[in-house]
């Protein structure tokens, strides 16, 4: 069993945690006019949202909604940046990420940039736009592929609209400099270190509330090295 979560604390927003029904939703109805009425802070129900499992009857939801009299019940598709559910979709949920890029990208095209100048756009702002994302998430491969064609056709270049000829392949690129490439990032296998150092993480420091959550609910029985995906997993584990 997991720890016993109630609310959490993340930058200016609080999130509760109760079950739906009414002995749950009074008390926490209470709580938030006790904090109210003592701190002279008023809570704005109408930026607040409520947000409900997957099992939970319309019925349920409406006399919630009509208790804490909060009547947003949709769940912002990003939050501080990261998606907060991935669906069967994964492509359409993390194609901001590209269109991050393009846009970064692009906006440079107007620049008489040198090649090294080039370069160091590339390396250190176009090519950090996804380190957020891809230390929670295993990004699809197409999303991958479409930063690699980003990055690969900006370096080489456009002319009349169309893309200029890739002398090199994008292996070249990749490799270090120090064994004769560009040192470029390959996207996919940044992304497994990325996701390698957040297992690091869980390994060296079981005591975090992140791994007793995720040892709670997906290896409670076993070592995160033994553990393995499961039917019901969420797209983060």
């Amino acid at each position: 069993m997991g720890p016993a979560i109630s609310h959490l604390l993340f930058a200016d927003d609080t999130i509760f945690f109760t079950r739906a029904n009414e002995n749950c939703v009074n008390t926490l109805k209470y709580v938030l006019q006790t904090y109210s009425s003592s701190s002279g802070q008023r809570i704005n129900l109408q930026k607040s949202s409520l947000y409900f499992g997957l099992h939970c009857s319309a019925d349920i939801k409406q006399k919630v909604m009509d208790s804490l009299n909060v009547h947003n019940d949709v769940l912002q598709s990003t939050y501080l940046g990261m998606p907060s559910f991935v669906g069967k979709s994964r492509m359409s949920v993390f194609n901001f990420i590209t269109e991050n890029m393009w846009k970064r990208v692009q906006a440079w095209s107007d620049r008489p940039l040198s090649r090294a100048g080039k370069e160091i756009l590339l390396k250190s702002v176009a090519q950090s736009i996804p380190n957020y994302v891809m230390s929670c998430f295993q990004l699809p491969d197409g999303i991958c592929e479409k930063m690699r064609a980003i990055i690969s056709n900006h370096w080489w270049g456009f002319e009349g609209g169309k893309k200029k000829m890739h002398w090199r392949s994008w292996d070249w690129l990749t490799t270090p400099k120090f064994m004769g490439g560009m040192g470029f990032r390959d996207m996919k296998i940044f992304n497994q270190a990325m996701l390698a150092k957040q297992g690091w993480r869980l390994i060296t420091e079981p005591d975090s509330l992140c791994a007793k959550v995720l040892k709670g609910r997906y290896y409670p029985k076993c070592s995160f090295i033994e553990s393995g995906p499961t039917r019901s997993c969420s797209f983060t584990w």
